[in-house]
């Protein structure tokens, strides 16, 4: 069976053909998926990746890419590089339940973005206040080619440095 905590990890892996940075959508502090208070993501039922502490308040577009789905509430992104990496970004644990208020798309969520692009704004107060929880969870479920998903456990800048490290088999 698949062990998400042994496929994220902190150091880089002993053996790797390829390794892709991506760079954090958001302000914060990167950690691992045990932190989020969610036995599903921690478990790895929507991929595999890494949690962001939101300190930020805006999505921003980690690569040059297009969209491929979005839920109506706004709080959950799925988005595909130019070189085929899927990403789902998920802001807050059960965030769902404020029915969008507080989130404010600066996208058309339709087509194609570029690096840096502004996806989504969100109001943090009101997810701090109303949320089970403020972290935005950067997964992907690509893992068959992955030996391993490298986390950059500090705080990041959006768009400025990686939040993991992809290392490709």
């Amino acid at each position: 069976m698949w062990n998400i905590r042994r496929f994220v990890i902190h150091e880089q892996p002993d053996v790797s053909r390829l390794q892709l940075p991506v760079l954090a959508p958001v302000s914060g502090r990167v950690c691992l998926l045990d932190e989020v208070p969610s036995p599903a993501y921690a478990n790895g039922l929507f991929g595999a990746g890494i949690a962001i502490d939101l300190s930020g308040y805006k999505i921003q577009a980690p690569f040059d890419g297009v969209w491929l789905d979005h839920s109506v509430t706004g709080e959950c992104l799925r988005i595909k590089s130019r070189q085929g990496l899927e990403l789902l970004i998920q802001v807050g644990i059960d965030s769902h339940k404020l029915m969008g208020q507080g989130f404010r798309s600066k996208s058309a969520r339709t087509g194609s973005f570029s690096q840096g692009e502004t996806l989504l704004e969100f109001d943090l107060r009101l997810l701090k206040n109303r949320a089970r929880s403020a972290h935005c969870l950067v997964l992907t479920s690509q893992t068959q080619k992955l030996n391993a998903i490298q986390a950059h456990c500090h705080s990041v800048l959006a768009c400025q440095e990686p939040c993991m490290t992809l290392h490709f088999r």
